[in-house]
């Protein structure tokens, strides 16, 4: 097994991406962290893991159908938090370090698939696309979605000419990747398509000699599926115990016509032009917005030109295959053109917007590619052109948005305020928090995160009628008078007369309400 290109000119292209990779990937990771309500939820279920022993069953619930993603990614982050605990970069340098692997497997896997030369350019597109980058440099599950959708495409292919025991670990990687984000179900339609033509080539050999057995095949595919039930198990029990609320979460989530293209109401034709025009811009986003930004003009032509080119070179390799050229890479681009077009299609019918990081399992996809086509269609002086311009957008773009500066308001600075938070608290007192800010996260759970790692914890949930004091974070510093605002927690607390009153240097402005009644908070009408 080569791990190294044998040519020293791309053994010495390859290191030097690597090392980029890695600079981009970890150069001031903690000062330029993003570190907002998301990742302080996440560290503190994580962290309750292995402070109160309380293990999880059911993982981040998804911004659209209320439905429970599995638990992995939690466990994923958790022997990196214990490590550097209380401080939440240890999950951040594991996607770091996913993100550099990321690239050399990209070459790695890429050249069985598309050529060396491809897999070498397109793990450049890679290492330099600044969405890619921004993906590996904070914790959330679905930015290890690309290195595992990877895997899966080049199982896929393996499993379908190599070797159907690969179907194994097709199957691993889709019960990792719906744990990460539900429109990676996207990638299972895929898969069935090639079980579904490996299984075409088995009935095929059958037919010619009867002795020939199905085994090789079925015993791998009861496998497959039999591990990915297991991975379901915990959801299973979370719904065995909460009246199949995931089930019917996710029934919604398919039928409901706000969510897909599903009215009956509409006409067939409606629905594919509709679906047709909307296949057109989520082709776009994803063959080139996430890499060169919106330029609405130039993504559309490059579209239809991209278009072309695929057209024309799979039409030249079926001509090779009849005259017994053969066609060396075909059946690999297959897998990942059919990855390319079911996601294309697949989010085109998807009624809501659609982030970046709903498409991440597709970002190696898309520089996949990028490879394949600067170093497969011919004639190459025009290819050649063609990919040095490209290229040069492609960096005069990435470059400048790479994430690398310090933020304004750090994990530190979040660190201090908390602090300074629990220097007004006494040890056992029944405290909460509300958080004015841009990112609507009311709860401030990245704050919420630093105050458990101190000597009390603010109030859970169930606890929060019981609350003896409140903080106001006023991070926008929009409002005030604080104490007017119409948020629950605020304007259910019996005792507007701030207690105290302090400044952050450089951040929120901190308003404490003490309650001195005995009067519970009543719920608001």
């Amino acid at each position: 097994m080569k791990l190294l290109p044998v040519s020293p000119l791309k053994r010495v292209l390859l290191v030097s991406l690597l090392l980029i990779a890695i600079f981009l990937r970890f150069y001031n990771l903690e000062g330029s962290l993003q570190f907002q309500g998301d990742q302080g939820r996440d560290a503190m279920i994580v962290a309750d893991i292995f402070r109160k022993h309380d293990l999880v069953f059911i993982g981040p619930v998804t911004s659209v159908g209320n439905m429970y993603l599995g638990p992995l990614y939690y466990y994923f982050m958790l022997p990196f938090l214990w490590l550097t605990y209380p401080n939440p970069i240890g999950p951040v340098y594991a996607m770091a370090g996913l993100g550099v692997l990321t690239v050399y497997l990209i070459y790695f896997l890429g050249k069985k698939m598309i050529g060396e030369n491809g897999a070498l350019l397109a793990s450049a597109f890679y290492t330099f696309s600044a969405t890619a980058t921004q993906f590996t440099r904070f914790s959330w599950n679905p930015n290890p979605a690309p290195v595992i959708s990877l895997l899966m495409i080049y199982f896929t292919y393996s499993a379908w000419k190599k070797n159907p025991w690969h179907w194994v670990w097709v199957s691993v990687c889709f019960s990792v990747l719906i744990q990460l984000h539900y429109l990676t179900l996207l990638t299972l339609p895929v898969a069935g398509i090639f079980w579904l033509l490996s299984f075409k080539d088995f009935w095929q050999k059958h037919q010619q000699n009867k002795k020939h057995s199905f085994k090789p095949l079925l015993k791998p595919t009861f496998l497959a599926i039999s591990i990915f039930l297991i991975s379901l198990t915990p959801l299973i029990l979370f719904d065995l115990k909460h009246g199949s609320k995931n089930i019917s979460a996710f029934q919604n989530l398919i039928t409901n016509e706000d969510n897909f293209t599903y009215s009956p109401k509409v006409s067939l034709t409606t629905k594919l032009a509709k679906t047709f025009k909307e296949t057109e811009g989520r082709g776009m986003h994803i063959l080139f917005e996430v890499m060169i930004g919106k330029n609405r003009t130039l993504n559309k032509n490059l579209l239809y030109g991209f278009a072309v080119l695929i057209c024309g070179y799979l039409i030249r390799q079926s001509q090779l295959l009849k005259k017994d050229h053969g066609a060396k890479y075909l059946a690999p681009f297959m897998v990942i053109l059919t990855y390319l077009l079911i996601g294309i299609i697949g989010t085109a019918f998807y009624e809501h917007t659609i982030f970046d990081h709903y498409i991440a399992y597709l970002f190696p996809v898309t520089v996949l590619v990028y490879g394949w086509l600067a170093s497969s269609i011919k004639p190459k002086f025009f290819i050649y052109l063609g990919t040095i311009i490209f290229a040069g957008y492609f960096l005069q773009y990435n470059l400048p948005k790479m994430p690398l500066k310090t933020m304004g308001w750090t994990i530190n600075d979040m660190k201090r305020t908390s602090e300074e938070i629990l220097k007004h608290v006494q040890p056992g007192e029944k405290y909460n928090l509300v958080l004015l800010s841009e990112s609507h996260d009311i709860d401030g759970q990245n704050y919420r995160y630093y105050l458990t790692t101190g000597h009390t914890s603010p109030t859970t949930f169930a606890e929060r009628d019981s609350t003896t004091t409140l903080f106001i974070i006023n991070e926008e510093k929009k409002t005030t008078n604080v104490t007017d605002s119409p948020i629950y927690e605020i304007a259910v607390f019996p005792d507007k007369k701030p207690a105290d009153f302090f400044v952050i240097p450089g951040g929120p402005e901190i308003t404490m309400l003490k309650r001195t009644t005995q009067e519970s908070a009543q719920p608001l009408e």
